[in-house]
Parts: structure tokens; sequence; C-alpha cells
């Protein structure tokens, strides 16, 4: 007997094994190298490197903004021209104090006077009011920010009066639609080469901050040694620092291997024999030309890094490939006849008994256990369905009326019986007057199903049926009469059949009525059936009876209602028979003759 597992067992045992099996190798791998991945890739390159210098440079940048807009708020609480406010040169130096990273600030009004303030070599602050026409550059900025009425940075300045080169931000003064000048707030490249020096470690790292891609912003050579910059050289290039790595970022070439922050790039470059790896990352907040903050550190350790990393990815990429097997076998041992199991309970879902095959056996306990239930099911479910009307059920089930009771509507009854059945059967066997009646029930249920009918019941050889309900239609009683027209077409052409085999015609009368009906759930508790209620019944049976009195000897005669007659309008031949009394009927009704299609 082969051995059963249980599937909490199989899963637990397969996948508690992968998992096992690979983190105790990763880990193992790993341990020595945690250590030194973490304190030279992140210690010294992310958070001592372009992290912090990032946010001191924000912090220095942006601290020339508030003051900027701390003066210009200040000017517009007074209703006087900038040149006219007493203690401006004050108020403006007091702004050193708020903000020591500040170099200078200049303050210009409309009619060309400028009061300017810088910080002294020794910490102190001066201050004097000057024309901009003894200044062409200021004369020229003063007319440009009269047409700007938005702030903005402009690029690296080199100012005489500060000896150094400053990144300012530039705020022009409006109220209402005057002009009254502007505020410009500088930063020195020294001070802001101060901030990468505090964050480098000569010689293993240096932070850096390049405007554009080959211009020196901010370095620690920058700091005592501003170099030879000048109005028309605000900046020195990459190559005038001596500096080898810098000069050599555009041939860095990129590591995709290590994973970083988002927006920070990784690249290696190498200096005489040692590697060295460079962060960098662009910031667009500050004027037109990006900033580039960047950190270099020694990276001679990367390769041997990423090494040990592929070392490791491949010890694991192995481990899983095992584990991944096993998972597919056993994955494979439960999806399939889960899915098989899915696949049946869809036919049982739909009613389609016919074609399902029993699920087969297996090693799992659980889904053995599964499977033989289904087949056990399907095999009660086969049985009961041949006694349950299917169709119905899928109508029922597909308008959502199983359990919703009674409700009144407009229906139309069909009745079909066979003429003469007792000579009919004359001299049948009990089973071959089975099979007759099955295969003339089965004639007849298809036409009723094929127009949207639903089959109420069967009372010895004759059927009833109705339209309208669990499905609503526009015109039920022109689908009854296509029913019947197709019956008619459909045993003209079994009689034919059996005439070759030397057997009578069948004979059968139709009645078809139409009018307001009750319909629903009707019996007791422990029998219900889904049928009508209504004289619309009584009066279609009648029409079938009426039939033999019509013409008894006819293969097949529909007979139908005026109601039906008017539904149907011209799109079947009728033959009117007229008034007629109908048995239990006082009044008498019209009565017409369905024409049959050649």
């Amino acid at each position: 007997m082969k051995s059963k597992f249980r599937i909490f067992t199989s899963i637990l045992f397969c996948f508690g094994s992968l998992l096992t099996v690979s983190l105790a190798l990763i880990i193992a791998i790993n341990f020595s190298n945690s250590v030194q991945i973490f304190s030279k890739l992140l210690g010294e390159t992310l958070v001592r490197g372009v992290g912090g210098l990032e946010l001191a440079l924000r912090t220095h940048l942006d601290a020339a903004e508030e003051q900027a807009n701390f003066i210009a708020t200040h000017i517009l609480s007074k209703d006087r021209a900038i040149s006219e406010l007493e203690g401006l040169a004050d108020f403006a130096s007091g702004s050193f104090a708020a903000a020591p990273q500040i170099t200078g600030v200049l303050i210009t009004d409309a009619d060309g006077r400028f009061l300017g303030v810088r910080r002294t070599r020794w910490g102190g602050v001066e201050h004097e009011w000057s024309e901009t026409k003894t200044d062409q550059e200021l004369a020229l900025l003063t007319e440009f920010m009269s047409n700007q009425t938005r702030p903005s940075w402009g690029p690296p300045v080199y100012a005489e009066a500060l000896s150094a080169t400053v990144m300012n931000y530039r705020l022009p003064i409006w109220r209402d639609a005057e002009f009254l000048g502007f505020v410009l707030v500088g930063i020195s490249t020294q001070e802001l080469s101060s901030l990468a020096d505090e964050l480098s470690e000569p010689p293993s790292s240096r932070a850096f901050v390049l405007f554009g891609k080959d211009r020196v912003l901010s370095h620690s050579y920058l700091v005592l040694q501003p170099g030879n910059v000048s109005f028309e050289k605000p900046l020195l290039n990459v190559n005038d620092v001596l500096d080898p790595v810098i000069q050599r970022l555009e041939t860095a070439s990129p590591s995709p291997e290590i994973v970083t922050a988002e927006g920070v790039d990784l690249g290696l470059v190498e200096v005489e024999g040692t590697r060295y790896g460079v962060i960098t990352k662009s910031i667009e907040d500050y004027g037109e030309t990006p900033l580039i903050v960047g950190s270099y550190f020694d990276g001679s350790g990367i390769r041997e890094l990423i090494r040990s990393i592929l070392r490791t990815i491949l010890v694991g990429a192995g481990v899983l490939a095992v584990g991944l097997i096993l998972v597919f076998a056993v994955s494979r041992a439960i999806s399939r006849p889960v899915r098989k199991t899915s696949e049946v309970a869809a036919g049982v879902a739909a009613l389609e008994f016919d074609g399902i095959e029993p699920l087969q056996s297996s090693r799992i306990l659980e889904i053995d256990d599964l499977s033989s239930s289904v087949n056990a099911m399907l095999v009660g479910l086969e049985s009961f369905g041949r006694y349950v009307p299917r169709n119905l059920v899928r109508k029922l089930i597909r308008e959502n009326r199983v359990g919703a009771g009674i409700e009144e509507r407009q229906m139309t009854v069909m009745f079909t019986d066979i003429a003469g059945f007792t000579s009919t059967c004359e001299g049948m066997s009990p089973a071959e007057v089975a099979e007759f009646v099955n295969n003339h029930l089965t004639l007849v249920s298809r036409c009723i199903q094929d127009t949207g009918g639903t089959i109420d019941k069967y009372i010895g050889d004759a059927v009833m049926a109705f339209w309208g309900a669990p499905d609503r239609i526009e015109n039920p009683a022109l689908r009854a009469v296509s029913a019947a027209s197709a019956l008619q077409r459909a045993l003209a052409r079994d009689n034919e059949k059996r005439a070759s085999r030397g057997l009578p015609p069948v004979r059968i009368r139709i009645g078809v009525h139409s009018g307001q009906l009750i319909v629903g759930d009707i019996g007791s508790p422990d029998r219900i059936n889904y049928t009508v209620i209504g004289d619309v019944v009584n009066t279609a049976q009648r029409l079938e009876g009426l039939g033999k009195t019509v013409d008894g000897d006819a293969e097949s005669i529909v007979l139908v209602s005026r109601a039906v007659k008017d539904s149907v309008g011209e799109q079947f031949q009728m033959q009117r028979i007229g008034p007629m009394n109908l048995k239990g009927k006082s009044d008498a009704i019209d009565v017409y003759r369905l024409i049959e299609k050649s």
C-alpha cells in the first residue's frame, strides 16, 4: 500500500528545509563580511559623505532664502523708500547674527542707491551706502531685477568687496505694481568649502560640491586657498584643483552591483593604482545649473566586497534551486488534484454532470480524502440530477430567483399531448413504451428549451411548458409559437424516419394561451416546485384537447388563443377557427390554428 502524507507535513518539511538551509548558509557566509560592508560602504560614504554634505549645504542655502525674505518683509512693512528707512543698515547687520553662514547682503532701491553689508575677516560686520552708477555690473543687475517678480538663485559671481566668489539669492521687492528694489544674500565658496572640509577625512575620503559637471563650488582645498578667481572666472575648473579624483569623474566607471539610495550614483575611479568609490547626487533646487554633491573614499576593497557578494549569491542560488525543485514537485502533487477538483466543482455549479471524470487518488492524505468525498458527491448529484430540471435551476440561479417566493407576470403556457397514445403503443412491451415516450419527450423538450421555454412538468406523454419566467422575455407568446412551429417540423422529420422502419406516425396536439399568471415556489416545506398557477394554464390545456375536435386526424395541430395571435402578429400564418366553448369555461374564446410551414 502506498504511503500517504499530510499536506501540512509535506509543505512544512519542504518550505522549512528550504528556508532553514538557505538562511543558515547565507548567514554563515555573510557574518564575517557584515562589519566591513556596513562600516566601509554605509559609514564612510552615505552617512559621512553625500547625506551629511547635502543636509549641511541645504541648511546654508536655505538660510540665505530665509534672511532675504525676512529683510524684504521688514522693508514692505515700512511705507517709505528703501534709502529713506532709518536703521536699515543695523537691521540688515542683525541678520548676520541669525545666520552666521551668510557672507554678505546687498539691498538696492529702484533709484540706484544700494546698501552693502559684509562680514569682515575678523568676524565683525561692515556696511555702507553707494550709488549703482559706480558699479556698472550692479546697475545692469538692478535693471534686470526690475523685470523680475519671483526670487531666484543666480550663478556664482566674484564679489570684489568680499574678495570671494559667492552663491547669491536674489529677491525682488514689489509693493502692488511698484518696484521698490531687491535684496541679494550671498554665501562665499570658502564658507561652503568649510562644510566639505568638516566632512572629509583625507586622504582616504573627501567631500565636494560641483557647480554643473566641471566647476568646483566647494572643496576642502578652497578653505585657505580659494585659487585664482576673478569676475571673469568666479569658479575654478575641476582641472584647476589639485585633486586627481574629481579630475577623473567623467571617466568613472559605474558600479551597478552595489545598490544605493534613490538618486545617488556610485562609480569607481582609479588613481595611481588606488581605486576610489565616488558617490554623487544631483540637486536642482538652487538655480538653473544643478549642484553635484559628492564624496569619494578609498575603494580598493570594493572589488573584493563585490566578489564576496557574488559568491554568496551563487551559493544561495544553488540552495534555492534545490529548494525550488522540491517545492515544484510538492506543489504539482497538490495543485493538480486541487485544480481538477475545482473543475469538477465548476461543472457541478453549472449542473453539468455529463462527461465529468472521477478524481484520481493522491499520496497526500487530505487530498485523497477530498477526492474520495468529491467522487461520492458526484455520484449522488448525477443521480439526483436525473430528477431535477437542471435547465430551470440554471435559470433560477442566473436570475437570482432561488427562494424568491411568488410573483405575477405576463406569461405564455403550452400543453402538448400525443393523440391516440394507447393505439400507438399497442403491441409494445413496457420497455419499448418507455423508450418511445423518452424519445418523444426529448424531441419536445429540445424545441421548448431552444426557444427559452421552461418545462414545468411531464404528465405521462404530455408536456407542460411556459415562457416568461424565470427569464424575463419581451414577447413570450412569440417564443411559444416558434417552439410549436419547430415541434411540428421536428415531428414531421421523425415520422419520416418511423415510416422508413415500418412504424406508424406519431400525432400530437398543442395548445397555447397567454395571460397573467402567478409564478414561483409552490408546495410544502419538504417539496417545492417552481411552477405557475392561474386560469391561463387551464385554458392552454383545454385548447390542446380541442385539437381532437377541430382536426382529429392531423399529424400535428396547434391551437392558440386570440391573445397569442395578437402578440405574434403577422410573423406566423394563422387560420381563424372562430369562437369555441371550452370545457369549464362559461364564455367562448376566439381560437386560431397555426398553419404549418412547408
